[in-house]
């Protein structure tokens, strides 16, 4: 696996608000977990949820991604801009840990303050 591509290719599924291609990268029991909220198993239950999520909002884009990896574990950081309905944007720095098993990610692991999303 290509780091940069596979990163790169994990964040084109979130920008374009595809919850099926996002749900591809991870591990049939896998878990991913947003900010503070409880963590969702399974790719049906998180291709749910991250549908969900994307129909809260107008559009996601990622950039300034860095990535790199230690183990099995990959770790990128990058900024998030949300652009909620009302066309209002909401521009925040993340960091991810992915515990990687094979090609895939068995652990997604978001940390962001997402606090002003909604407001």
């Amino acid at each position: 696996m290509e780091l940069k591509s596979f990163v790169s290719d994990v964040y084109q599924s979130i920008d374009r608000t595809d919850a099926l291609a996002f749900a591809r990268f991870i591990t049939p029991t896998g878990s991913f977990r947003f900010a503070n909220n409880p963590a969702v198993t399974g790719t049906e239950a998180i291709e749910a949820y991250v549908a969900g999520f994307f129909q809260s909002l107008k559009g996601i884009n990622h950039s300034e991604l860095e990535s790199w990896k230690s183990g099995e574990t990959l770790f990128v950081n990058g900024i998030v801009k949300y652009t909620r309905h009302n066309d209002t944007t909401l521009e925040v720095p993340f960091s991810c840990t992915w515990k990687m098993k094979g090609r895939l990610i068995d652990q997604y692991l978001i940390y962001i303050d997402s606090s002003e999303l909604y407001k």
